[in-house]
């Protein structure tokens, strides 16, 4: 049987619900780009590749996990991730090695600053030791700030679902074709221990042809192993819903100046956001009917995030004339 090198992929659709943001940081922004269209109680259709696929192998990978500094590209060509195409790339999630039968960390690992950043780029075996030249176009940062992963969930290799953990980001990336770079930088955490992502060797059939990495060390950049790794993506489905969960509603809508919300919930924070997924506009709330002043928008469609006093968030489109 030819075993399937490029990735594993399939259909997925989720209910898009009020999220807690204690519980759920940054998981809204997977399903304001589906808002468009969509009312309050929806299904979103999306879709997720596990790459390289099915490769038998265990190489090992220091990168993403590490409590050392790291800063790493993954390069993947254009074909196995034509599924992706026209789409918002989401998040993505890394896995340790099979070998690696404990969940991770003992206790939360905290990094100071995580950044990814998403870029179009040169093919795969034309990858440079030198990450500017592995880059055409711009990079896109698509998350940043502080990162804590909570104890225990990174589950062990050999776990059912061993990519459950996730970095969700910040600002989904629309993926038009070509080939992919992805580019880590962090800080290292706090751990006591670092902690193997799953990986291919560099000498795999499918390395430096289809996908291929490298990593800063001491002695300058090096051809690294090229880890596992889960790609989630949703769609771009358009503009319609005005009104959404637990009587939230905006008005007028269309709007020239004044934005107001009707709500029965405290509402302490306003965000505003392209249809990129990026924010243009935040404002915080001390009345009881919330009013964004939206002078400053060009015209164009938006998305208005509302964030209660308990830390929940629910969000909708809005049009400015």
């Amino acid at each position: 049987m030819k075993k399937n090198y490029f990735f594993i992929a399939y259909p997925f659709s989720d209910s898009f619900v009020i999220l807690n943001r204690k519980r759920s940081r940054g998981l809204w922004l997977m399903a304001l780009l589906l808002i468009f269209i969509l009312p309050s109680n929806f299904k979103a259709q999306g879709s997720f590749g596990i790459l390289p696929g099915a490769v038998n192998e265990d190489g090992a990978f220091q990168g993403p996990y590490s409590n050392v500094p790291r800063r790493f590209q993954i390069l993947i060509a254009n074909a196995p991730i034509s599924l992706f195409l026209n789409k918002y790339i989401s998040s993505i999630s890394f896995r340790l090695q099979d070998s690696h039968t404990n969940s991770w960390p003992l206790s939360d690992a905290t990094f100071g600053s995580y950044e990814i950043y998403l870029s179009k780029g040169v093919t795969p075996p034309n990858m440079q030791m030198n990450f500017a030249a592995n880059i055409t176009g711009s990079q896109t940062m698509v998350k940043s700030g502080s990162l804590t992963i909570p104890a225990g969930s990174v589950p062990a290799g050999n776990s059912s679902n061993p990519y459950a953990y996730t970095f969700v980001f910040d600002t989904p990336y629309l993926y038009t074709g070509g080939n992919l770079v992805i580019e880590i930088r962090h800080t290292g955490s706090n751990s006591s221990t670092s902690v193997p992502a799953k990986s291919i060797y560099t000498n795999s059939v499918v390395n430096g042809t289809y996908f291929s990495a490298c990593w800063q060390l001491d002695a300058g950049i090096t051809v690294a192993n090229f880890p596992f790794i889960r790609i989630n993506a949703v769609e771009n489905l358009g503009v319609k819903s005005v009104t959404i969960d637990d009587g939230f509603s905006v008005y007028p809508n269309p709007v020239k100046d004044n934005l107001y919300v009707k709500t029965d919930k405290e509402i302490t924070e306003l965000h505003v956001f392209n249809s990129a997924g990026q924010k243009v506009l935040s404002q915080k709330n001390n009345t009881k009917i919330p009013q964004l002043n939206s002078s400053s928008l060009s015209k164009g469609t938006y998305i208005l995030q509302m964030i209660d006093k308990e830390g929940n968030s629910t969000s909708t489109k809005f049009i400015k004339e």
